[in-house]
């Protein structure tokens, strides 16, 4: 009996091995020719099955891939994600027109302490993209998104009982890392669901709320701070993110589609383990061990580092987010004080920010589908990146545009002339921005990792510009502290914007040369 087991087993192994090998040939075949697409899918090997019967894939039929997933589903998805970003973000600006409140319930004197309470949680945002995103590209977005979520429910809980300065800045820190987790996956999320074409409008629902989030927060913040405490402008996100997180469990899918495959991998092998199943990510080399966990954690930071056109982006964009919190902090003293506002009616205030910000959304998805739709009207896929950052020219001038009249109006006309500087500020900030954004998913190999490049300066900026921004209007007052910044987004963006429109491509290649040399050295 086992003189003829031995060689049937033999044959059988052989013919597995040559399959693997013709699989192995196909497969490194569509990554090539994938090299040359400007948009990236995760081949699973669907269109080579029957090569092997024992290659699992994901089922184009049955729309296993989240690229062929039903638009509902997408949109569903897309929404969970949406929701995670805009409270975390909504929590970090909350309690700002109560800060007052704060200080004098923990008995903070140094107003740029008090300050910090409102930053601080924007430097938990900063650190956490860092492991995060690379962790998402891992073990996939829907885990990274839920337990960092649960993080955040715990310490913005415990944040509203605090009794002192250091216990408030700990659990805010700590909150802010773990509602980075949504800012860390959201960019790869929207490139796992949905193509080129449909990019921007999805973009345009899920990252709206990392932008509207700061700028709502204080609406909500100062009407309940006036009716009840300035504790409850922690719990109240906190619980709002705990119903989230209950429903993310049961309804939010795994986008990630290499995730995906491993864990069809895993219940095919736990209902037949007889059989030798394997993946396309079984074909290729894994590196693995501490240095490349290390590698993976630093990607962001690498980015920045050795990509060029990364970096030019990052640095605008991080510009103006801080300008965006700079100008929130003046808010509370121009209609606090200049106009004499409560503090509920100066939370009221921010909705002309975001107003705007609505207003640019939509403005810009429109303005991208259409030099998209022109970029392939001949047949001919001539879209590049690059093109994303055209409305960035009309953004530019609303953003400048926007600061100057809220500048030079505040506390010399009627309130509302400042509020619609505001209104029109915000509408080219969010149009920058968005523009930005895409941008970042489109353009590089690791979306997630390039978005949270893009995370941790915005939120380092956005950080550390309210916490100079008292000093700053003092010494200059509300119009040329304003105008200040004004000429900084003016002498930035231009020359950035344009250096990455005309030489994005060869920039961008400078720095998948100097990835590649990493990856390999991190190998």
């Amino acid at each position: 009996m086992a003189l003829t087991q031995g060689p049937k087993l033999s044959s059988e192994a052989t013919t597995t091995g040559i399959a693997r090998q013709e699989v192995l040939e196909r497969y490194e075949e569509l990554l090539i020719e994938q090299k040359s697409s400007p948009d990236h899918v995760f081949i699973s090997g669907s269109s080579f099955r029957e090569l092997d019967p024992n290659l699992v894939v994901l089922d184009e039929k049955a729309r296993e891939h989240p690229r062929d997933w039903l638009v509902p589903k997408k949109i569903r998805a897309t929404a969970m994600v949406g929701a995670y970003c805009f409270l975390s973000p909504f929590a970090s600006t909350i309690f700002a027109p109560s800060v007052h409140l704060v200080m004098a319930d923990l008995n903070i004197t140094d107003s740029t302490l008090g300050a910090l309470a409102v930053s601080i949680f924007l430097f938990g945002f900063a650190i956490g993209p860092l492991v995060l995103a690379p962790m998402s590209e891992l073990y996939g977005r829907r885990l990274i998104i839920n337990c960092g979520n649960l993080v955040f429910v715990a310490f913005s809980i415990g944040a509203g009982f605090v009794q002192t300065p250091a216990q408030l800045f700990t659990s805010r820190i700590f909150a802010g890392l773990g509602g980075s987790a949504a800012l860390s996956i959201v960019g790869g999320t929207v490139a796992d669901m949905w193509d080129l074409k449909a990019r921007p409008k999805a973009s345009g629902l899920v990252m709206l709320g990392p932008v509207l989030g700061p700028i709502l927060g204080p609406v909500c913040g100062g009407w309940m701070s006036e009716a009840a405490s300035w504790r409850w402008t922690l719990w109240v996100p906190a619980i709002a993110s705990g119903i989230l997180s209950v429903a993310g469990y049961f309804f939010l899918p795994e986008t990630y589609a290499p995730r995906v495959l491993q864990h069809k991998l895993q219940k095919m092998k736990t209902l037949h383990p007889d059989k030798q199943f394997y993946t396309v990510l079984d074909l290729t080399q894994s590196p693995s061990g501490l240095r490349f966990l290390f590698s993976q954690f630093v990607r962001p930071l690498v980015y920045l580092a050795v990509d060029p056109a990364l970096a030019l982006a990052s640095i605008f964009y991080a510009v103006l987010f801080g300008v965006v919190y700079l100008v929130i902090v003046t808010l509370a003293d121009v209609f606090g004080h200049g106009y004499g506002h409560s503090v509920g009616f100066v939370g009221t205030d921010f909705l002309s920010a975001g107003v705007g910000m609505i207003i640019g959304t939509f403005g810009t998805i429109r303005v991208m589908e259409m030099i998209f739709k022109k970029d392939t009207t001949t047949g001919q896929m001539k879209y590049k990146p690059e093109s994303r950052l055209l409305s960035c020219i009309v953004g530019g001038i609303l953003s400048v545009g926007g600061l100057f009249m809220y500048g030079f109006s505040a506390m010399r006309t009627h309130y509302i002339v400042p509020l619609i500087g505001i209104a029109i500020f915000a509408c080219g900030t969010m149009n920058i921005m968005l523009a930005i954004q895409i941008y970042a998913v489109d353009g590089f190999k690791y979306p997630a990792s390039a978005f949270a490049a893009i995370s941790v300066l915005r939120c380092l900026f956005a950080g550390f510009f309210p916490l100079f921004g008292p000093k700053l209007f003092v010494r200059l007052g509300v119009d040329w502290g304003v105008g200040l910044l004004a000429f900084l987004v003016l002498g930035l963006g231009t020359p950035m914007i344009t250096l990455l429109y005309i030489f994005g491509p060869r920039l961008r290649k400078i720095g998948v040369q100097h990835m590649s040399r990493f990856e390999g050295d991190s190998g």
